[in-house]
């Protein structure tokens, strides 16, 4: 996909995941959504794991901007912890045998 229609199809995305939710008792709930995505050509690999990686370190950078962020060369270098950017939740290595 060209990257302009990747860009299109990503601010749809936002848009969708942005719309309220009515519940079924009746009151409306705002939703937020973020989300980072990585290709093959932006970030220069196509191993999954990296490109995982990469995503998730795009989508972090993204979270509180209301936009898609698309990952670069740069999102790969991002220190991780069990494949997992350092500091998500769920990185800590506490309680762990070495």
């Amino acid at each position: 996909m060209p990257a302009a229609r990747l860009e299109q199809r990503l601010a749809q995305l936002i848009r969708m995941l942005r719309t309220p939710v009515v519940l079924d008792d009746g009151p409306t709930v705002d939703v937020a959504a973020s989300v980072g995505a990585a290709t093959l050509t932006a970030v220069g690999s196509s191993d999954l794991t990296v490109l995982q990686r990469a995503a998730d370190a795009a989508l972090y950078e993204g979270k509180h901007t209301g936009h898609a962020v698309i990952a670069a060369t740069a999102h790969t270098t991002v220190a991780s912890v069990n494949g997992r950017r350092a500091g998500r939740p769920g990185t800590s290595l506490r309680g762990r045998a070495a």
